[in-house]
């Protein structure tokens, strides 16, 4: 899975289709509706980019928004985890749209 060769992501454009779940202040929690945005941010960039997005894109654009975002008060291990965790969600529900999709 990944960009096809000789194409890289931008971090950039990519960070711009998460923006709209990152830029509320609660994105990192359980809640429903943080929920809701997350999908919502992902299939956007699904439909801008494809599905092969690899889980060290979606991270390094997760801290390139997190940086000029209110989540960037968070508490750097705090911050780090939910990264992490969120950017391996994502990779997941991109290889199961790939496996399902092709």
């Amino acid at each position: 899975m990944g960009v096809p060769d000789g194409d890289s992501m931008n971090i950039e454009q990519l960070a711009e289709k998460l923006k709209p779940w990152m830029r509320v202040e609660t994105w990192h929690t359980t809640h429903p509706m943080d929920s809701k945005r997350f999908h919502t941010a992902l299939d956007s960039a699904f439909s801008a980019f494809g599905v092969s997005i690899i889980y060290d894109d979606f991270k390094e654009a997760m801290e390139y928004l997190s940086e000029t975002l209110p989540s960037g008060k968070l508490e750097e291990d705090y911050l780090g985890k939910a990264i992490e965790r969120y950017a391996s969600n994502a990779e997941t529900i991109s290889g199961y749209l790939y496996d399902t999709k092709i």
